[in-house]
């Protein structure tokens, strides 16, 4: 199974956001309508978030959790990244006719004197 451009982004982006010193939370290969989840110390956050805004992301707040690392727990705030999807290929079904024609504009109208239309 190959991974979608979307998955490979999110596979990149998650090892770097894991050197940065926070810890990506989400499942990977990413879904397709999932967003990339990480978490970052309180204490790293600022450098974590500057560091993504810079690569042009931009992470959504969603809540505050404990996280237990070596020297006991600490407050760790969880954001997520909306990667953009895939976009999907929409059929232009319409007709497209030229119907002011002059041609059978005249021909319509010789049909209609034919059958007795009167103007």
């Amino acid at each position: 199974m190959s991974l979608s451009e979307r998955q490979l982004t999110a596979q990149s982006l998650a090892s770097e956001i894991n050197s940065l010193g926070a810890w990506c939370v989400s499942p990977m290969p990413l879904d397709d309508n999932a967003r990339l989840r990480f978490q970052v110390l309180d204490s790293d956050r600022d450098k974590v978030l500057e560091k993504l805004s810079s690569w042009n992301w931009s992470p959504i707040f969603v809540s505050t959790l404990p996280r237990v690392c070596n020297n006991g727990w600490h407050l760790a705030s969880v954001y997520e990244i909306d990667l953009p999807r895939a976009r999907q290929f929409v059929y232009d079904g319409r007709i497209h006719r030229d119907i002011a024609d002059k041609e059978k504009k005249q021909a319509e109208v010789d049909i209609l004197k034919y059958l007795g239309w009167k103007k």
